[in-house]
C-alpha cells in the first residue's frame, strides 16, 4: 500500500489541478485574430497586430497559488513547489505580456538552447516529400475519437478550437485533445497523431490519475522535454514520422535564439530564406506567440523541446532506460521513477503496444 501523503500537500496538487481544469491556458497565450494579423503583416505592417484574451482570472488565480502551503518533508513536496512557481510565471507573463516575463519562462524552464545543441540544429539535412493536405479538422476529430474509444479512454472527448497555433494539442487536466479547426492535415497524419497525441500525451495524462499526485497526469516540473521527445519517438515507432521533422526542428532552435534579439519581421526574414514564407511564419507565430510587442526581442522558447526532447529520451534508452518507467504518468527521463517504484510511492500503467520491439539504438 502507497505511503499516505501529508494532506498539506494533497490539497496543495488539487488546487493547482482545479486551475488547469478551469482555465485552459493556451487560450491565452495563441493569439485570437491569426488571420487578420497575417495580412496585416504581409501588407508591410512591422509586426502582425495580435490580439489576445484578457486574464481577467489571473488575479485570483495568484493570490490562491501564493497563498498554497506544501510542507517539505515529502519526495514529492520540492515537486510540487516547483510546479506551483512554473505556473506562478506563465500566469505572470500572460498578464504582463513582457519580454521580461518572458526570458523568467525561458530561464526557469531552460529553453535557452546552449550552443551545442544550436551547432547540432544548424546541421540538419533538409530532406523533401511533399503531400496533399486533403483531410479535414472533422474527419481528424472523427479518426481521434475512435481511436480514444479503442483504447479505453471513452472520457476523454476531441474538440475543435479556432484559438491555437498547434494543429492539434491535448488538455490533459480536462481530459480533451484540441483540433485546430482551421487546420488541414495528410492522409498520414491520422496515424501519427494517433501515437503522438493519444498514446504518449493522453495515455500518460491517464496513466498518472493512478498515483496520489494528480501533478503526475498535468506534468511534473522538467517532464515536458521527456513528453515530446517520446511522442515524436512514438511516431517513429509506427513509421508515420515526416522526412523533414528534424531539419524544421532544428530551424525552430535556432528561431529560439534569434528572437532574443530580434522582432518579428527580422526573424521572419531571416526564417523565409532558409524555409519559405509560408514555415516563416509558422515558426515565428510560435515563438513570438504571448508577447504584447511581437515587433521587439522576445521570445517564447518552449519549442525547442521538441528538437532536444528526442535526443534526450534516445539516449536514455540507448543507456538501458526502461520505457515502462515513463508510463508511471507525466515524468521525465531524470526523474527518480526506478526508487518511487520500490518504495510503493508510484504504481505502474499500462505501456501502448507500439513500443514493442521498438528498436532503441538508432
Amino acid at each position: 500500500m502507497s505511503p499516505v501523503l501529508p494532506q498539506e500537500i494533497l490539497d496543495a496538487d488539487s488546487a493547482l489541478h482545479t486551475l488547469f481544469q478551469r482555465v485552459a491556458f493556451s487560450r491565452y497565450l495563441n493569439p485570437i485574430n491569426v488571420d487578420e494579423a497575417r495580412q496585416d503583416f504581409i501588407a508591410g505592417a512591422e509586426a502582425p497586430p495580435f490580439r489576445y484574451l484578457r486574464p481577467d482570472w489571473a488575479p485570483e488565480a495568484l493570490e490562491l497559488l501564493k497563498g498554497l502551503s506544501v510542507p517539505q518533508l515529502h519526495p514529492f513536496a520540492p515537486l510540487l513547489t516547483e510546479a506551483i512557481g512554473s505556473t506562478i510565471l506563465l500566469i505572470e507573463a500572460l498578464q504582463s505580456r513582457s519580454s521580461s516575463a518572458f526570458e523568467a519562462l525561458l530561464e526557469h524552464n531552460r529553453w535557452r538552447p546552449d550552443s551545442a545543441l544550436l551547432e547540432e540544429a544548424r546541421n540538419q539535412v533538409r530532406k523533401g516529400g511533399s503531400y496533399p493536405f486533403v483531410v479535414s479538422a472533422q474527419q481528424l476529430q472523427q479518426a481521434l475519437a475512435e481511436a480514444l474509444a479503442e483504447r479505453g479512454l471513452g472520457e476523454w472527448r476531441v474538440e475543435l478550437d479556432s484559438v491555437m497555433a498547434a494543429r492539434v494539442l491535448v488538455d490533459s487536466a480536462k481530459q480533451v485533445l484540441r483540433v485546430n479547426e482551421s487546420a488541414r492535415f495528410r492522409q498520414t497524419d491520422a496515424v501519427k497523431l494517433v501515437a503522438h497525441e493519444i498514446d504518449v500525451h493522453a495515455r500518460r495524462a491517464q496513466n498518472g490519475q493512478r498515483q496520489q499526485l494528480l501533478l503526475f497526469s498535468t506534468g511534473l516540473p522538467g517532464s515536458l522535454e521527456t513528453e515530446e521527445g517520446l511522442a515524436l519517438y512514438a511516431e517513429q515507432c509506427v513509421g508515420a514520422a515526416s522526412p523533414g521533422n528534424s531539419w524544421r526542428q532544428g530551424l525552430v532552435v535556432q528561431a529560439v535564439s534569434w528572437a532574443e534579439t530580434m522582432g518579428f519581421r527580422e526573424l521572419f526574414e531571416r526564417l523565409a530564406e532558409q524555409g519559405g514564407v509560408p514555415l516563416a511564419w509558422g515558426i515565428s507565430l510560435r515563438v513570438k506567440r504571448g508577447l504584447r510587442y511581437p515587433d521587439r526581442p522576445g521570445v517564447y522558447g518552449k519549442d525547442i523541446v521538441y528538437f532536444r526532447g528526442l535526443r534526450v529520451v534516445r539516449r536514455w534508452l540507448q543507456n538501458g532506460g526502461d520505457l515502462s518507467q515513463l508510463y508511471v504518468g507525466k515524468v521525465g527521463v531524470h526523474h527518480p521513477v526506478a526508487d518511487w517504484l520500490s518504495e510503493g510511492l508510484v504504481v505502474r500503467g499500462p505501456v501502448p503496444d507500439l513500443f514493442r520491439g521498438a528498436d532503441t539504438t538508432a
